[in-house]
């Protein structure tokens, strides 16, 4: 490693960490201001609300990363480009890009890092932070477990697959349910009933069909009242808490993803949630790249300047970022582009400035 690239990158990380710290603490200092009533009116105690904010830094980490990366970028090469440094790289021969490798090259391997944090420590970190808040803070048994549950969806065992308009878990009653049974990929039998509810032992369906699937057709079998004591699902199983995509590694919402396929439910939205876990970390190299182009500018960005630019261009790509994500959940299009869209477009204005930039 030469000299140069030494000081480029002291400079670059130095820079990315005040960024990161600033970052962190305006984040948490905000959402302090948001919570400050839910913490009031629940009496939390200082123990509680730091547990939670130390649980939630390592998403927030991740979530700001790309921005502090860009504003490092922008202030350690504006930095060279003020002092003329930068020029006289340029004039000695030496690319641009060939001064901004090590940027680069630490902006790849910070994706790659990224993407294993957001895999293995994140989820984990999101999922005891939201127990913090739910039953040390809000002093919740368990999420939803006292409401009803619309919409229900639950994936049993055994390709067993339940659906309902309505879950009571206090009267262990579920609404217009249907359970789906597979064998392998294939559907062999499904029951559909008006109202099913737990004896102490037992499911019994009330008014309702079976309609069982062979080679040779479907055959449909009606009934008033139907105990059914081979399902292993209890109503505590229905009651259990929903996990976040958020709070899902990136095997667990695959294989929860297959269980809706199978269970003949809509994934877009996880799906796209699912591609979004891998494309966003590579925000960071993206950055990086628009971030060597805006500060080689032939007009030298000031400080103010260079955090505006930052400010402006994150806003601008999360903006890109939401709007992608939504119109794959609704299925407007498809789920790898809703989750890539960002990249795609920043990726391609960062690569047309940087190229013009060396020029």
């Amino acid at each position: 490693m030469k000299i140069h690239d030494r000081y480029i990158l002291t400079s670059f990380f130095r820079n990315l960490f005040i960024g990161l710290l600033a970052f962190t603490l305006i984040y948490i200092t905000v959402d302090i201001n948001e919570e400050i009533d839910n913490f009031i009116d629940h009496d939390a105690t200082l123990e509680h609300i730091s547990s939670y904010y130390l649980f939630k830094i390592p998403w927030i980490i991740v979530l700001i990363l790309p921005v502090s990366i860009l504003l490092s970028t922008v202030f350690s090469l504006g930095k060279l480009s003020r002092a003329n440094e930068l020029t006289a790289f340029i004039a000695s021969g030496t690319p641009l890009i060939r001064v901004a490798m090590p940027i680069i090259v630490s902006s790849f391997v910070i994706s790659l890092l990224s993407l294993a944090f957001g895999e293995y420590v994140v989820p984990l970190a999101n999922r005891r932070s939201e127990r913090i808040m739910l039953v040390e803070i809000e002093k919740k048994k368990q999420k939803d477990a006292t409401t009803y549950r619309r919409n229900l969806h639950y994936q049993g065992e055994e390709g067993r697959v339940y659906y309902a308009d309505v879950f009571d878990p206090k009267l262990n009653v579920l609404i217009k349910v249907i359970v789906q049974e597979y064998r392998g990929a294939s559907l062999f039998r499904r029951i559909d009933a008006k109202k099913a509810f737990w004896d102490g032992a037992k499911w019994v369906f009330l008014d309702g069909a079976i309609r069982e699937f062979t080679d040779e057709g479907e055959s449909i079998t009606t009934f008033k009242r139907l105990p059914m004591d081979s399902l292993p699902e209890r109503p505590n199983d229905l009651a259990k808490e929903s996990i976040e995509p958020e709070e899902m590694n990136f095997r667990e919402l695959t294989d929860y993803i297959d269980k809706i396929k199978r269970g003949g439910g809509p994934v877009d939205k996880y799906l796209v949630d699912l591609y979004f876990k891998f494309s966003f970390p590579f925000t960071n190299l993206i950055f990086a790249v628009i971030g060597i182009a805006l500060s080689s500018a032939k007009r030298k960005p000031s400080m103010a300047t260079g955090f505006g630019m930052t400010l402006l261009i994150s806003f601008t790509y999360y903006g890109v970022l939401r709007i992608g994500q939504a119109l794959g959940h609704s299925g407007v299009i498809q789920p790898a582009l809703g989750a890539w869209i960002g990249n795609i477009i920043f990726i391609t204005i960062g690569g047309i400035l940087l190229f013009k930039a060396n020029r």
